[in-house]
């Protein structure tokens, strides 16, 4: 299957009860090797049917032309509506990154969506190499960060930049770590978040970077963030500092902007929301909403390919927020902030940002990623606090895990 020359099979199954089906997946292929829930829908992906690896500058772009190829050998056997095939993605953030960026066929997808329920099965096509190991690299200490913010604070006063996100890792020890009982606690906590796991990196991110349906796009920008109190009066007060913050509301503009000046362009009836104050159990953020029609033959990921990486993960203006990332940042972000999510055989998917999110680095071992958005009026301590915030759901969902054992 090396050059998609070959028609291959791919069949749609109704399914009466997911439950059971799973089971039975699971009997078949193992553990799932692929996962994506947003509320009560969701995709769980058994074994590998490819596994399909990009790197470099055009590596979603790549991606994207391929499954097109791909897409065209399927022969489909549908017994309900349904596009198939189905691939799981997650690309680095970074162009130079040392991390694999794939497209993932599982051998079988089971999708519930709505109350109904099918599985799309493909035969083994393409099913690659084991993912690249992830260095070995030191944790970027507290006082680092702080220092590396407060550099990127003299770069935009001096007119550099705008604004640059300054990320930081956490190494977290789990003995006995399984990643099914991770994502089932982030599902169960974070229910507003996009829950995902893709060849090792997992999450509940809540931001999507695009979501295409039926030549329908939507996008929610999120950039600017306040914590949450269990005191009912405190969280009001910090919902509304945060809503009524100059330095978050600018930085948060940036991001919108950037949005706008991507998608004004390929897009038709682009409309932007109004700001608002999205409540995630352990912070509010400032959020926008979007919504635009594309073109006929337009995908989810060609939207990807444009959208990444947004002034909301990376700055602004980009270059000049790249450059001062991997110069301020001593680590590879591997795809931490990079593209997650899912596309099927008509383009539609859903892409979100890979927030709140961890990288497997071994049987009892993940490494968690976190950032925070540095602007004119930053403080580093101010934004250090800030990422622990943001490491919270990675850390309570190994935790909950470690205690049910």
């Amino acid at each position: 299957m090396e050059g998609d020359a070959t028609a291959f099979p791919v069949a749609i199954r109704r399914i009466v009860d997911p439950a059971a089906e799973a089971d039975g997946l699971r009997s078949a292929h193992g553990a799932p090797t692929a996962v994506w829930r947003h509320g009560d829908d969701a995709l769980t992906g058994f074994g590998t049917a490819a596994r399909l690896v990009f790197r470099g500058p055009d590596r979603v772009r790549d991606a994207a032309e391929r499954w097109r190829r791909l897409v065209a050998d399927a022969v489909v056997d549908s017994q309900v509506p349904g596009a198939a095939p189905i691939a799981f993605g997650a690309f680095a953030f970074a162009d130079g990154s040392a991390a694999d960026s794939v497209l993932l066929v599982p051998r079988a997808v089971l999708v519930e969506r709505g109350g109904r329920a099918h599985v799309v099965e493909t035969p083994v096509l393409h099913p690659g190499g084991p993912r690249t190991e992830p260095p070995a690299a030191a944790a970027f200490p507290p006082e680092a960060y702080e220092r590396a913010v407060a550099a990127a604070v003299e770069r935009i006063r001096a007119g550099d930049l705008e604004k640059v996100v300054l990320a930081r890792d956490l190494v977290l020890e789990s003995p006995g770590f399984r990643l099914e009982d991770a994502l089932d606690v982030l599902a169960q906590r974070y229910r507003g978040a996009w829950i995902f796991a893709v060849d090792g990196v997992f999450g509940a991110s809540p931001e999507t970077l695009a979501t295409v349906r039926g030549g329908l796009a939507t996008s929610r920008v999120l950039a600017g963030t306040a914590a949450r109190s269990d005191d009912p009066t405190a969280d009001d007060a910090s919902r509304e500092a945060l809503l009524g913050s100059p330095k978050n509301r600018f930085e948060h503009a940036l991001a919108v902007d950037s949005l706008l000046l991507t998608l004004g362009g390929i897009t038709t009836d682009l409309t932007i929301g109004r700001p608002f104050a999205l409540g995630l159990p352990n912070v509010w953020h400032l959020a926008t909403d979007a919504t635009a029609e594309v073109a006929e033959g337009v995908g989810a990921l060609d939207l990807v390919a444009l959208l990444h990486p947004t002034a909301a993960v990376a700055g602004a203006p980009r270059a000049a927020a790249l450059a001062a990332i991997a110069e301020l940042e001593p680590f590879d972000r591997r795809r931490y902030a990079g593209p997650v999510g899912w596309i099927d055989g008509r383009g539609d998917g859903e892409w979100a940002i890979a927030l709140r999110s961890a990288e497997v680095e071994g049987p009892d071992r993940v490494r968690a990623f976190a950032g925070a958005g540095v602007v004119a009026a930053s403080d580093a301590h101010q934004e250090l606090e800030e990422t622990g915030w943001k490491f919270q759901p990675i850390q309570e969902a190994l935790a909950a895990v470690a205690t049910s054992r």
